[in-house]
């Protein structure tokens, strides 16, 4: 025998002495001190994964380390990746205790013959260890540590256990920490869909993840797949077919998605407090990407009128699922970008008013209930005198509630708060989930209505979905697992059945926005706009059967746009995101509940139409609230068609003529006088045919009329302006003569006609025929 072997035989047997001696003191110091199984739970958090509703990956959140990690139990993992594991990493796991004393004194003998530390021994318990408790990694005294707590472990802990602790715990590299994250970072598939291949190279990663990560070290892990492919061999874990299989297989890693998606959505999300770690969102994802661009394309091209952002909410109706959700025009972009717009509180402009009339209607008004556009001063406790005003600048007297929510008409809306109180109001508007207006009502006032609170798109979303889903309530959902398709009842569905009607009329629409305007889509939708106050903010909203679709535009900071309304400023994004959203559009609204019906009335009065009702709409009524009166308002009157005046029953025929007249209620009695004066009746008889048959005056100036204004156009001359004066004479005179205040300033023979030269003031104009005079018409020159 040689002196070498001697030597090595030698360092054998003291070797397995020291480690025989060793494991002695060990056991004692294990039987002395239990492990406590509890050491292994809450230790670890997962990351959490968002996919969109089709399970593509939108975002996956890493946990408090900085890693990713989805806790898989081992039976959910590939038996592939777990004979790899003991493979390379502990073939005789399930043979030892805890630690592998074989192995031991081989590794002992293999580090004395080097003079270094070249071999560690460490079985899976014993890496669990460390990964449990961090132990020095290269010290005799941390081997030892690492050795105990194996042994602790392996007497209360089963295999099973350990295996799953380990495969869940491992650092494969790139981020992630466990086989399951790591398997859908490189390869995007879960761990029990690997191949043979993938499985090893998964199991070779953990003993250096940072240099053998194969997005960066694709050479070096593709060899170290390769040794832990051949330690299956030689274990008997696979044949050389399979092995050879598996080395000739190319490595294809996935793209790398480390940039998440719909991030706005994902943030509100995570605020949801979700359970589990691989959620699915109700998110549709290639319509958030659409979506997305066309923010930005509106935003670009709005912004020299101050749009520097916008949002936009897509829900389900069936389910109230969010099927969208851009918070603005870039989350990445500016200092406010990450600002989420669709639940960031603003006030809403004239969003709220449909709210208003739809509890009206069920409070017993209709969409044919007349209500008074005309100047109107409120007082209330809290707040100023104030006088509402249409966005036009001008009143329309008496309109049906229909079309003064059509057309989007203030004054009427605050008139219809005021009649169903604004703490019924505020009440409604909560149960529908505006749970941003939380001051009490006498805070807001009548004003509510027209969007003096703040409230968030998708609160508004919500709101006109409830109308799209018959009346009942939508909560809106971000998790397929919590949507729900019942809600509940806030209006009757006749009700949400009116006021969807209206707000889908065209006609009402060309009357609010002109004939051009952006919300005329090409199908029909229920939309309403609205426009905060000092133009800071635009919304449109709109829904079908299946969804509603709710835009905002403006600028975060609260700086006022170029005087953009919600028609002209969301109105064009509303339009383009509808069309992209609804892929087949309706034909018709759908068909109204057998509680209501389809009623011609008066535009005006809201009765019975009859023929002499300028204007008749067809209103969807309930049908208990069918008018049976005809319209009381218009009615045939005969005039004295020279002057417009009465015409008694002794006027010459060839004088009468019979014209309808509105006899309106005394509250329109001064919009009448100044916005429709030829809508009035006249209240006087014709001078040329008196009720007793009697001819008190025989002349009549036929114009200009009483009270009638002229202006002066600045950079004419005074003596180019004049105006026609025009009489009628019966019987027939020779001639006729004009005074002006008293002074005459014309002499005309038959017809009469004459002219004068206006002259700044007010004057009293005369005709006089012989002995007979006119009465005196009063005219104003400005």
């Amino acid at each position: 025998m040689s002196a070498l072997r001697k030597k090595l035989i030698g360092c054998a047997l003291a070797a397995g002495a020291a480690v025989g001696a060793v494991a002695g003191a060990l056991e004692v110091v294990v039987r002395w001190e239990t492990f406590d199984a509890t050491e292994l739970q809450h230790t670890f958090e997962d990351s959490v994964r968002i996919r969109d509703k089709d399970g593509d990956l939108l975002r996956e959140v890493v946990n408090a380390s900085g890693a990713r990690a989805q806790w898989t139990a081992l039976d959910e993992i590939s038996p592939l990746v777990v004979e790899a594991t003991l493979a390379v990493e502990d073939a005789r796991f399930h043979q030892h205790a805890g630690v592998d004393w074989r192995s031991v004194v081989r590794a002992v003998a293999q580090n004395l013959r080097a003079g270094q530390v070249v071999s560690g021994a460490s079985t899976l318990t014993m890496q669990l260890s460390r990964l449990v408790h961090p132990h020095p990694r290269r010290t005799l005294l941390g081997k030892l540590d690492e050795a105990v707590d194996a042994l602790r472990m392996e007497r209360v802990v089963s295999k099973h256990e350990i295996l799953e602790q380990y495969l869940n715990r491992a650092p494969y590299g790139f981020g992630a920490i466990g086989v399951e994250a790591a398997s859908l970072r490189y390869f995007g598939k879960r761990s029990n869909l690997l191949s043979l291949s993938e499985a090893a190279l998964l199991a070779g990663l953990p003993k250096a993840p940072t240099a053998l990560n194969p997005r960066r070290a694709l050479e070096a892990a593709s060899a170290r797949r390769n040794v832990v492919l051949h330690r299956m061999l030689q274990t008997g874990k696979i044949d050389s077919s399979a092995y050879d299989r598996a080395r000739r297989e190319p490595v294809q890693l996935v793209a790398v998605i480390d940039e998440p998606s719909a991030m706005h959505f994902t943030d509100y999300l995570l605020s949801q407090a979700p359970k589990g770690h691989d959620i699915v969102s109700t998110l549709d994802g290639a319509l958030q990407r659409d979506l997305e661009s066309m923010v930005r394309a509106h935003v670009q091209t709005m912004s020299e009128r101050g749009v520097r952002n916008a949002a936009v909410v897509v829900l389900d109706n069936r389910r109230c699922e969010i099927r969208a959700m851009v918070g603005s025009a870039g989350y990445w972009a500016g200092e406010d970008g990450s600002v989420n717009g669709a639940i960031a509180k603003r006030q809403p402009g004239s969003t709220l008013k449909p709210f208003t009339y739809a509890l009206a209607f069920e409070r017993g008004f209709s969409p044919a209930s007349v209500v008074a556009d005309v100047e109107t001063t409120y007082g209330e406790a809290l707040s100023e005198v104030f006088v509402p005003r249409n966005y036009s600048g001008a009143y329309s007297g008496p309109v049906l509630m229909g079309e003064a929510l059509a057309r989007s008409l203030n004054v009427p809306a605050i008139r219809v708060a005021q009649e169903v109180g604004t703490a019924s109001l505020l009440e409604r508007l909560r149960a529908l989930g505006f749970a941003s207006l939380d001051r009490r009502a006498e805070y807001y006032g009548l004003g509510l209505t027209l969007g003096n609170g703040e409230v968030t798109l998708l609160e508004l979303a919500q709101a006109y979905a409830t109308l799209a889903r018959r009346g009942r309530g939508c909560s809106a959902e971000a998790i397929v697992d919590r949507a729900q398709s019942d809600g509940p009842p806030v209006f009757s569905e006749a009700t949400s059945f009116m006021v969807s009607d209206l707000l889908a009329d065209e006609s009402l629409r060309i009357k609010a926005f002109g004939p051009r305007n952006a919300l005329m889509v090409g199908f029909p939708v229920s939309i309403k706009t609205g426009t905060s106050s000092n133009w800071r903010d635009n919304w449109a909203i709109g829904y079908t059967d299946r969804y509603t679709v709710a835009v905002w535009t403006g600028d975060f900071s609260g700086r006022p746009l170029q005087q953009l309304a919600g028609a002209t400023g969301a109105g064009p994004l509303f339009a383009r995101a509808i069309h992209r959203v609804v892929d087949e559009p309706p034909t018709r609204l759908p068909t109204p509940p057998d509680a209501l019906v389809r009623a011609e009335v008066c535009a005006m009065s809201g009765r019975r139409a009859t023929h002499l009702c300028p204007t008749v709409r067809a209103a969807l009524i309930p049908k208990s609230k069918r008018p049976e009166a005809s319209c009381p308002w218009h009615r045939e009157v005969r005039v004295d068609r020279r002057n417009g005046l009465l015409a008694s029953e002794k006027c010459p025929k060839a004088f009468v003529q019979r014209r309808v007249f509105a006899r309106l209620p005394p509250v329109y009695a001064r919009w009448q006088a100044e916005a429709a004066p030829e809508s009035a009746p006249p209240t006087r008889y014709s001078p040329h045919c008196p009720k007793d048959g009697k001819v008190k005056n025989a002349v009549v100036i036929t114009h200009p009329k009483t009270d009638e204004v002229f202006l002066l156009e600045p950079g004419y001359a005074a003596s180019t302006q004049s105006v026609a004066l025009e009489a009628e004479v019966d019987p027939p005179a020779a001639s006729l003569r004009w005074l002006i205040d008293g002074r005459e300033v014309a002499a005309a023979e038959w017809p009469y006609g004459a002219y004068w030269t206006l002259e700044r003031g007010r004057h009293a104009l005369v005709a006089v025929a012989g002995t007979s005079s006119s009465e005196p018409v009063e005219i104003e020159v400005r």
